[in-house]
């Protein structure tokens, strides 16, 4: 269903997700009431409406939980990105302090690995794959950095420093590919829909019916706009809030200057 979701724009899930909410919660049970003349006796009434401000507590603070540790993990995966990117510049910049025909050829390969990051892995991330092109460029990359023969002083400190930033290159890239699993708990969805489901069947219950339909659908609609924000951002690598690969494309035209 989630897959499903992140297929559709964030303006589309979120229609998707009030219209569904309110026909649920609020217009059926409405009509239904009006229908047929029913209403609620009055101790039942005001046990529903104690149990529904208990479970509206009870929702919106399982949405804050869910929504801090999405943010927290899409926070966090932003910054992976950036991190890599730097990185990369980085490694540029140690193989041009290198100078020599041979840190040219690497430069053009790392040019390369970047380029196959953004066009050939950044699309398998959605499901959690990685790219066995870009690896193979990484593992060329590797074993040209180790093959470097210094002849200064200088170079030799180049050199360190080159392969100590392919090192971290390659830690990143793999935080990044276990960041493409990353999704919220089940635990987490359990709890929050069986509590959606109960602030439901006691809104139901709400009487007199004027007050079930303004109430109930109130608390609907700021139920369902911050499940579209969790929705929308529980995907790390997918649908239209994804984290995207801008900071490594951006750098890559200044890897060949």
């Amino acid at each position: 269903m989630l897959n499903w979701l992140h297929t559709l724009s964030n303006f589309h899930i979120g229609i998707l997700i009030v219209s569904l909410g309110l026909a649920v919660s609020t217009v059926v049970p409405f009509l239904i009431r009006w229908k047929f003349a029913l209403a609620p006796g009055e101790h039942l009434a005001k046990g529903a409406e104690e149990s529904f401000k208990l479970f509206t507590s009870v929702t919106m603070l399982l949405l804050a939980f869910c929504l801090v540790r999405v943010q927290g993990d899409h926070r966090s995966v932003e910054d992976l990105v950036a991190r890599e990117a730097t990185i990369i510049f980085k490694l540029n910049r140690a193989l041009a302090g290198f100078g020599g025909d041979d840190a040219l050829g690497l430069r053009e390969n790392l040019k390369l690995y970047a380029v196959s990051t953004v066009n050939d892995e950044w699309p398998l991330l959605a499901r959690g794959q990685r790219s066995e092109a870009t690896s193979d460029l990484l593992t060329i990359l590797v074993q040209g950095c180790r093959q470097l023969d210094p002849k200064t002083p200088l170079q030799q400190l180049a050199r360190a420093e080159v392969l100590g930033t392919l090192t971290q290159m390659s830690d990143v890239r793999e935080a990044r590919l276990s960041a493409s699993r990353l999704f919220l708990p089940l635990y987490f969805w359990q709890a929050l829909l069986s509590a959606i489901a109960l602030l439901t069947v006691f809104g139901w219950f709400q009487s007199p019916l004027p007050k079930m339909f303004a109430y109930v659908g109130g608390v609907t609609l700021g139920v369902s706009l911050l499940l579209t924000v969790l929705i929308t951002t529980e995907g790390i690598f997918v649908g239209e809030s994804r984290v995207t690969a801008e900071a490594i494309a951006r750098i890559v035209p200044s890897l060949s200057e």
